[in-house]
């Protein structure tokens, strides 16, 4: 990467009229392999590089890219994001205005012990038909698998008017499974995955297997399940349901563009909108974790935003621009799907704290209501309601287990089910890596302890 043509192309856009400027130079690679029902059906190796443009001219935001990585391109990109800016400048508005950060030039490593790219191809699609091969081992009872594998390294380097020089690298490696068992005209999902800032030390050993294992026999235990009688109900929710409430239906109200656009927690700092029990973060690490960002991709050095402290609205997660309309300081919040795109505020690992309890001690204080294990997607707004998908519920008894469910769903809204929360598990689990969707994708993780709350239950009526 030669970062003497970035400062040189933002030294360019200066002179054309730019207050501002930094641009985000990426190179990535990584394979995919898939396979479905013992015949691979994707095993590809790709490249991709490119850079991407912001200028702000006139009080005007112009974004430009180009896959193109020579002087003579970025000049040109340069150009071309001077142009967009000046065109937007008269129809604009309020002007953009940045909020001050520290200046950073820093070269970060992720660490990690096997780069996936020194695995032979042909190892990487050994295993993942092994893991097919396993799943589907159940017999005619198991309908349809699915097994996805990917790698990804990225290097970014960005580079501003400012002066800041910061370059981050990072490898994930992911591992999905998807099985659907059926009988007697009744089908039964169920997945799971592991993943993050790893390398391909994350597949050696036992735990790809034990993960297809538990994903297999959780569909098969399900064929026959019932489902529950719907209605408000005490439920203990796993650290993946949990993770998928707090990142969905909750984190996407404290990022700062919907705080500005109005969301349930707009203008309520301060205000007590959970449990005591209940503390919120977004958190830059731990290194493991799929939304590992040291830096954002405006250049800021990332810090952990506490959102909700012991049920008060503490912070929001911000970007420059947002922090300067709101007053406040800029988070690192700011993330790209990649050079194509300029940066939006986004999560990066979300989670609830640990509290005192054992899991176990709060299923056995639990009268009756329902254990709900893993979540399988869904819908939230930006007033915190959400329906999510279960893909496993246990009916709890006098403390005890008894029948499972499948086919359940979760609704209500997030403040009023974080209100409710009354028991805190000390569990915590980070691990629910995946691509989140806010008309870019980037990656993220979460999760939480288990917890104790009131939320809707959907079943039978």
């Amino acid at each position: 990467m030669d970062l003497d043509l970035l400062h040189r192309a933002v030294q360019e856009a200066c002179r054309l009229g730019a207050s501002y400027a930094d641009i985000r130079l990426e190179e990535r690679e990584g394979s995919e392999i898939s396979v479905r029902m013992g015949s691979v059906e994707k095993s590809t190796i790709w490249r991709r590089a490119g850079a991407g443009v912001r200028v702000i001219v006139e009080g005007a935001w112009g974004f430009s890219s180009t896959e193109v990585v020579t002087e003579e391109a970025l000049l040109e990109a340069v150009k071309s994001a001077v142009k967009m800016a000046r065109a937007a400048a008269p129809a604009r508005g309020k002007p953009v205005k940045l909020a001050d950060v520290r200046v950073c030039k820093d070269h970060v490593k992720a660490s990690i012990k096997e780069d996936p790219a020194s695995v032979d191809p042909g190892e990487k699609v050994k295993l993942v038909l092994e893991l097919d091969d396993l799943a589907r081992s159940y017999g005619k009872v198991v309908k349809d698998v699915s097994i996805r594998y990917i790698d990804r390294r990225t290097r970014k380097a960005f580079v501003s008017s400012e002066g800041a020089e910061v370059v981050v690298e990072a490898v994930r490696t992911y591992l999905a499974a998807y099985v659907v068992a059926g009988e007697a005209g009744s089908l039964s999902p169920s997945y799971d995955a592991i993943g993050g800032v790893r390398g391909y030390e994350l597949l050696r050993g036992d735990r790809p297997y034990g993960m297809v294992k538990e994903v297999a026999e959780r569909a098969i235990r399900l064929v026959k399940a019932g489902m529950p009688k719907g209605g408000l109900s005490t439920v203990v929710l796993d650290n993946d349901i949990l993770g998928l409430i707090v990142h969905e239906a909750f984190g996407h109200c404290a990022e700062a563009d919907h705080i500005i656009t109005g969301s349930v927690l707009t203008g309520k700092l301060g205000w007590q909108v959970a449990s005591e029990l209940v503390t919120i973060v977004d958190d830059p690490l731990p290194e493991y974790a799929n939304g590992w960002t040291p830096y954002d991709d405006e250049g800021v050095k990332a810090r952990r935003v506490v959102i909700v402290e012991k049920g008060v609205l503490k912070e929001y997660m911000q970007s420059r621009e947002t922090a300067a309309e709101l007053g406040m300081e800029p988070t690192g919040n700011a993330r790209a799907q990649d050079y194509g795109y300029a940066p939006l505020v986004r999560m990066r690992n979300t989670y609830m704290l640990p509290g005192d309890w054992k899991p176990e001690e709060i299923i056995e204080e639990t009268r009756e209501g329902f254990y709900l294990k893993g979540g399988f997607g869904g819908q939230a707004d930006a007033n915190g309601d959400f329906m999510f998908n279960v893909q496993e519920a246990w009916r709890i008894e006098n403390g005890e287990l008894k029948e499972p469910y499948r086919g359940v769903t979760v609704s209500g809204n997030a403040v009023e089910v974080l209100k409710s929360v009354d028991a805190v598990a000390n569990d915590l689990k980070i691990e629910s890596p995946g691509m989140c969707g806010k008309w870019q994708w980037v990656p993220v993780d979460g999760g939480g302890p288990h917890i104790r709350c009131k939320i809707i239950v959907g079943g039978a009526r």
